[in-house]
């Protein structure tokens, strides 16, 4: 056996996963598990066609180097349905200080947008981000709002930072999953695991945690 350095995060439940963490079946078995619950009532041609939209999400994701992609839907009192989307990846860097990649990161960002600001989880030091952009969704139609929150961890033990990116369009709900992506970044730590000799080593570990999106949501607006 050989010891190896792992990175463990905990995803609320109600995210559901695109497969990035799994083998091509896997991911494939999860992007029809997802397009068969958006289109549950619709065709086999709408749930065909959403399944090809999240094969290129997902294939997007990973081409970044994301290890995890997972999407929410959950249904408000007023008949929208509010969605959100988290994407996990590891970059390499060229130090390991976390407070010094931490700060030399925030200092780069403050040149692309005005609200960033570093904090600390139980992991380190946590560069915090808001972004904005706009979706055209098919030509002609009206632009979509997208908020992005990225919340960046450096990783000292792997010389690697750790980027959590969340985005949506609802732009109604974004208190709250700024402050699911604060719960997120809490659960990241890195222990020591056993893997046999001939494995190689898989980076991360994505759970499902106890907090439900659809409960967070409940308890902020009723």
């Amino acid at each position: 056996m050989k010891n190896f350095t792992q990175l463990q995060i905990e995803i609320p439940d109600g995210f559901h996963t695109l497969g990035l963490e799994g083998d091509d079946a896997y991911r494939e078995d999860c992007i029809r598990e997802m397009a068969d619950l958006v289109w549950s009532e619709g065709t086999d041609l709408q749930r065909d066609t959403m399944a090809a939209v999240y094969d290129e999400m997902a294939g997007t994701f990973a081409d970044d180097g994301a290890f995890y992609a997972g999407v929410c839907f959950v249904g408000m009192e007023d008949d929208r349905v509010s969605t959100a989307s988290v994407v996990a990846r590891l970059d390499d860097t060229d130090a390991t200080d976390a407070d010094l990649v931490a700060t030399g990161l925030a200092e780069a960002l403050s040149h692309t947008t005005t609200d960033v600001s570093v904090t600390r989880v139980p992991a380190g030091p946590c560069v915090v981000s808001f972004h904005g952009s706009e979706w055209v969704p098919a030509e002609g139609a009206e632009p979509l709002g997208i908020a992005r929150v990225d919340a960046q961890i450096p990783v000292p033990s792997r010389a690697q930072l750790l980027t959590l990116s969340l985005s949506t369009p609802s732009l109604t709900e974004l208190p709250v999953y700024v402050n699911l992506l604060r719960l997120i970044a809490e659960t990241v730590a890195v222990v020591d695991a056993e893997s046999p000799s001939d494995a190689s080593d898989p980076g991360a570990e994505v759970v499902t945690g106890q907090r439900n999106v659809a409960d967070e949501m409940r308890s902020t607006f009723g």
